[in-house]
């Protein structure tokens, strides 16, 4: 019969790698939600710009 702590140690490296592989998960998923908020700032910032410049030139 086992007991209690060598069941937790036997599924112990179980959990880990299930743990390890969802947070490996999230960090993906955040870090392609952040590039794709980093693009859409970029390019307001960029149409910005432009806009500027054009008003610039318009009232000179």
């Amino acid at each position: 019969m086992t007991t209690i702590r060598e069941r937790i140690n036997l599924h112990l490296p179980i959990a880990l790698q299930l743990l390890s592989t969802a947070s490996l998960i999230v960090i993906a998923i955040s870090a392609i939600c952040g590039s794709k908020s980093l693009k859409e700032l970029a390019g307001s910032h960029d149409i910005k710009s432009i806009d500027t410049i054009h008003q610039k030139h318009m009232h000179n």
